[in-house]
């Protein structure tokens, strides 16, 4: 049994469907179906897979144990997919609301609405990537920016914003060195990256830098 199957789809009932409704579409697509009936098909194997889904259905759904493990099956799967979408849409409100505020210059706000993202939904890049520059322009702590642009690479290590942005943060802490090194990386994955291009010859010449305006082109 399965609840990634619809047995109710397959045997074209509805979840009220009674005993007799059960037993009389299952009588109809099993002759439907039955490989004797389906020579054809049943040589390419066709009508032996639709015959056995039907049949698996109908044991499933006749059975009052079985059919009830199965609605709960179904019903929870249901509750973990809207669940999981609330949460994912208001990680993204969340990460706008960021984006508007560091915007405006409100970079604690921006790190608060940040936070929240990262924490609603901790699989996109992005939001780690804008949690640590964020960070850093509020003058919070060097490490916990790292990191956080650290955790958006390791998400999508091919991306070269992030490096770019790892970048900006040693940059902004006076850390040319490492913060050299974040640019040309980010430059190995685009070559033509023009920030990071602009960014590496301010700290090759020395010039610790500031946070640009890396939020102006969103």
């Amino acid at each position: 049994m399965s609840e990634n199957r619809d047995y109710y789809n397959i045997l074209g009932v509805d979840r009220m469907a009674g005993e007799a409704d059960i037993k009389a579409a299952y009588r109809k697509l099993a002759l439907k179906y039955h490989p004797d009936r389906n020579p054809g098909e049943s040589r390419a194997g066709l009508a032996s897979t639709s015959f056995q889904s039907v049949n698996e259905a109908y044991h499933t759904l006749i059975d009052k144990e079985k059919r009830a493990k199965y609605n709960k099956a179904l019903t929870e799967k249901a509750a973990g997919v809207e669940g999981a979408t609330v949460q994912t849409n208001q990680a993204e409100m969340s990460y706008r609301y960021g984006l508007e505020a560091y915007k405006t210059s409100q970079f604690k706000r921006a790190v608060e609405y940040f936070r929240v993202a990262v924490k609603l939904n901790p699989k996109k890049a992005i939001y780690f990537n804008r949690l640590g520059l964020s960070i850093i322009k509020a003058a919070g702590p060097l490490e916990e920016a790292k990191a956080s642009c650290e955790r958006a690479i390791q998400i999508e290590m091919y991306n070269p914003e992030h490096y770019l942005s790892l970048g900006i943060v040693y940059q902004t802490a006076g850390m040319n060195d490492k913060a050299r090194d974040q640019f040309k990386e980010a430059l190995k994955w685009d070559p033509k990256n023009v920030q990071a291009q602009k960014r590496l010859e301010m700290v090759g010449k020395g010039d610790k830098g500031f946070l640009g305006g890396l939020f102006g082109k969103k």
